[in-house]
Parts: C-alpha cells; structure tokens; sequence
C-alpha cells in the first residue's frame, strides 16, 4: 500500500474528525463517552484550529496538520502548534491512525514528518500530553519521548525524533 502525506486545511476538518473518532472508537472504546462522538463540535474545533490556531495553554496562535492516506484513503493525521508550554518550542496536539492502519508505521511517518518540519522552522522541542490510562502513550516512548509527568511526554532534542528508524 501507498502511504502518501498531505498538509490538512479548514477544508478536511470533517475527514480529521472522522479518523478521530473511527480511531478511539476502534481503538480505546474505554476511555471515550459520548463528547467524544460529537461530529458537529470536533468539526468545529478542527475547522478553527486550522483556520485560527491553537488555544491552549502557552500556544503561539498557530496550527498545523498533516493527513495520512493509504491507497487513497485518509486513515491518519497529526496535528501540532508552536508553544512555549513546559519550556518546549512545539506541542503535538493529536495523533490518531484508525484501527485497521495501524502497526503499518503511518503514525510513525507522521511523527517523523512533523518532527522534520519543526527542525525547519528552528524547532528543537516537543511536548505532548496524554490521558494516562491510555496504552498509546507507549508509542510516544517508543519513539524516544521522555515522561514529564504522568500527563505529558517531552522529545529534546527533536533531532532524535526526526531520525528515528521506522518501526
């Protein structure tokens, strides 16, 4: 299968929101209620975050995504934003590879990809938060993240990250 990534605009938020919540349904039913199966307001928060930039705490205002096809199909995406939240330059804001994608190393290459985009733009940090009971972050371990707290993960430097062998 053909992996191909794209940047996302305001214009894929609905294919963002359908991957998001194809993936935790899939994925981590446990951990998801009802908020979390809302189309209308998911697609909202991605149309403006595209548009407008991140809100969240220490955010610089930007926003940015990357969606992940396979053969033609949008399965995954990333999304990040330039922050200065836990001393980092950048935050990954979502990462969501649907159910039957995964293992393949599509979140891998979206890792990596906005691991090299942020070394472009003089990025050297990133940080991402995570629920806890959630046996993804072990992916972000994986890829050489260190734990700050139960919540968040920190890659310094992100040229590691960025080099990381796929797998």
């Amino acid at each position: 299968m053909e992996l191909r990534l794209r940047e996302a605009g305001p214009t894929d938020a609905d294919v963002l929101v359908g991957i998001l919540i194809a993936s935790k349904v899939g994925s981590i039913p446990q951990l998801i209620g009802e908020h979390d199966r809302d189309e209308a307001f998911w697609t909202d928060r991605w149309r403006s975050y595209l548009n407008d930039g991140s809100r969240a705490q220490g955010s610089l205002g930007d926003g940015f995504a990357l969606l992940a096809e396979l053969s033609g199909k949008a399965v995954a995406f990333a999304a990040w934003h330039h922050t200065t939240r836990h001393g980092t330059n950048a935050e990954l804001e979502s990462i969501y590879v649907v159910h039957s994608a995964q293992r393949a190393g599509v979140g891998t290459a979206l890792l990596r990809a906005v691991a090299s985009r942020l070394l472009a733009d003089g990025s050297r940090s990133l940080c991402v938060g995570y629920d806890p009971r959630s046996p993804y972050k072990r992916f972000y371990f994986k890829h050489g993240a260190v734990e700050l707290n139960p919540h968040w993960a920190i890659w310094r430097p992100l040229d590691t990250l960025a080099l990381d062998p796929p797998g």
